[in-house]
């Protein structure tokens, strides 16, 4: 599988900015007018409006959410495969690390699918 390009990089690395600067309107100009989102076993939220929404939602709960990447590999068809830990910051000051992988699927430059696999239940759990 070929590690992804240089260009492929640079979005992840700017859309992940964006989310850890918790910009709604740049993480916006990410997704698609239809793309979808499968977070582990959740239903699929659809839409560009409903992941900002839940995207508002969760960084809202949190002081920020950085997601260095660990890995990235990329297929034909603008499929990336990510590894990245998530670097949960709380309003207590509390940092939680967590593994992930993801794959997105890019078209045109914009987020049309993302398929997260993580357990968050230590999240969960603090912020409970």
């Amino acid at each position: 599988m070929p590690r992804a390009d240089q260009a492929t990089m640079d979005l992840l690395t700017d859309y992940f900015d964006a989310m850890e600067a918790k910009d709604p309107e740049r993480l916006g100009s990410y997704y698609a007018d239809d793309i979808t989102l499968t977070f582990a076993n959740a239903p699929t939220i659809i839409g560009r409006d409903a992941m900002l929404e839940r995207m508002v939602t969760l960084l809202g709960r949190v002081k920020s959410l950085a997601h260095p990447l660990v890995n990235v590999w990329q297929e034909d068809g603008g499929v990336v495969i990510l590894e990245v830990t998530s670097i949960w910051h709380l309003h207590d000051d509390t940092v939680i690390k967590i593994n992930a992988c993801s794959i997105f699927t890019v078209v045109d430059g914009k987020f049309i699918d993302q398929r997260i696999y993580v357990d968050n239940a230590p999240i969960d759990k603090a912020l409970a």
